[in-house]
């Protein structure tokens, strides 16, 4: 990649560029369609997670969502008060609690819609070219970012 004039840009520059876009896109969701619903982003974190990979332990919430355990029990007791989760015994070891969306399914979809819909709407007015730029240097980015990894996650779309 190349400035106006011509010259590289760093590893470092980019790499500001890229935490400066992240810092802007999060603040931005933040004021989306989310936030209107009264979500906040470690909500719709834990909502997406549920929603794409069903049930889950909530040690293992708090090690997909990169959160301490006191933090999933916080967010899930404020879920779970608007019902919109509810916890479950585990069916061989009382120790566990599981966690699953509480029939609310198709409300986390609607509002997940509407968020990818208000990311879509960023690309309008894009060239093809910068398109098909974005698309495969997010990809490639993805890529090193899976396989650095210690957690392998299915991607979730719907």
């Amino acid at each position: 990649m190349s400035t106006a004039n011509g010259q590289r840009l760093s590893d470092l520059a980019l790499a500001d560029a890229a935490l400066e876009f992240v810092v802007t896109l999060d603040a931005w969701i933040k004021k989306a369609s989310w936030s209107s619903a009264g979500e906040s982003i470690a909500r719709m974190r834990l909502l997406y997670e549920l929603h794409c990979n069903g049930p889950r332990k909530m040690a293992d919430l708090a090690d997909t969502l990169g959160v301490t355990p006191r933090a999933v029990t916080a967010l899930v007791d404020a879920l779970e008060a608007e019902e919109q989760v509810r916890r479950l015994a585990h069916p061989t070891d009382r120790r566990i609690t599981i966690v699953e969306i509480s029939g609310g399914s198709a409300t986390v979809e609607q509002r997940f819609g509407a968020l990818r819909q208000e990311i879509a709407d960023l690309f309008t007015g894009l060239d093809e070219a910068d398109r098909q730029a974005f698309a495969r240097v997010a990809e490639r980015l993805q890529a090193r970012l899976d396989a650095s990894a210690s957690d392998v996650r299915g991607a979730c779309t719907g």
